[in-house]
């Protein structure tokens, strides 16, 4: 099972940190240069703003994320193996993740994504697990709100991934996830608890590697424009109101359904 890992050809002190971290644990992995914002063309950026966003317009390091990965589906999709695992350069591994990366036997049949990675919004999976690896649970995965530093692929998803991604308008995570074409396809898509993985954004608050898309994130999020002090004071009392009803549905999912909402570990 091959292990690509993206990165930035000037990255070079990521691509240091990752021969270090997959060193560690025995493990090999292919680099795939990823697509650089700053060389972005027309047509690239237009294919990334094609459709009706869900979330906001995408910023040119959210298309070139996006485009990274599509070449990491591509090869996927290609290769020899049944599987292959896609890394983002900022991950780091917790104990024994070898025997993850480096065996296919644990897989549940059928699994088109496996997330590896925790994250630190919450993730609504099903609350029995269907396989077990490394002393860790693998879960059905209902939402993810975030996350595609470390996942599994199957080479037969990353064919439909391929295909379906040559004009996107939504985040690379947020495609992946909750775009509804693994259901519409019928591939499986799970979550590993405690997971194996995680990215520094979520591991440490004095990071070291840094990143330039989380900060785009932000920037498009919060707004380039100023806020009067009754629209500042107007968005908060909405937010506080909407994480009540968050709360209070995620009680309901979790106590009458077979999912629940989790908090990935990682370990």
């Amino acid at each position: 099972m091959k292990t690509l890992v993206i990165n930035l050809e000037r990255e070079t002190a990521r691509l240091a940190h990752m021969r270090r971290v997959f060193g560690e644990q025995g493990l090999d992995f292919e680099v795939v240069k990823a697509v650089d914002a700053k060389l972005l063309s027309p047509e690239q950026l237009k294919a990334g703003r094609t459709g009706k966003p869900r979330f906001y317009e995408l910023g040119a390091g959210e298309i070139a994320c996006f485009l990274s990965h599509r070449k990491c589906w591509e090869i996927a999709a290609k290769s020899e193996d049944a599987y292959t695992i896609v890394c983002e350069d900022d991950i780091f591994l917790g104990e024994n993740a070898a025997a993850i990366f480096g065996d296919d036997g644990w897989i549940p049949e059928g699994a088109g994504v496996v997330r590896l990675e925790a994250c630190r919004p919450k993730t609504l999976i099903g609350k029995a697990a269907v396989s077990t690896v490394a002393g860790r649970k693998v879960h059905p995965l209902r939402v993810a709100r975030a996350g595609a530093g470390a996942y599994l692929i199957s080479r037969s998803c990353a064919q439909v991934l391929h295909t379906n991604s040559r004009v996107f308008c939504d985040p690379v995570d947020q495609f992946l996830y909750s775009s509804g074409l693994f259901h519409k396809k019928s591939f499986g898509i799970y979550q590993i608890d405690p997971s194996p993985a995680i990215q520094e954004v979520f591991l440490k608050n004095d990071r070291v590697l840094g990143s330039s898309l989380f900060k785009e994130r932000l920037h498009i999020e919060s707004g380039v424009k100023k806020s009067s002090i009754v629209r500042i004071l107007f968005r908060k009392i909405c937010r506080f109101f909407k994480k009540i009803i968050k709360k209070i549905k995620e009680k309901i999912e979790d106590v009458f359904t077979n999912n629940r909402w989790a908090r990935i570990g990682f370990r």
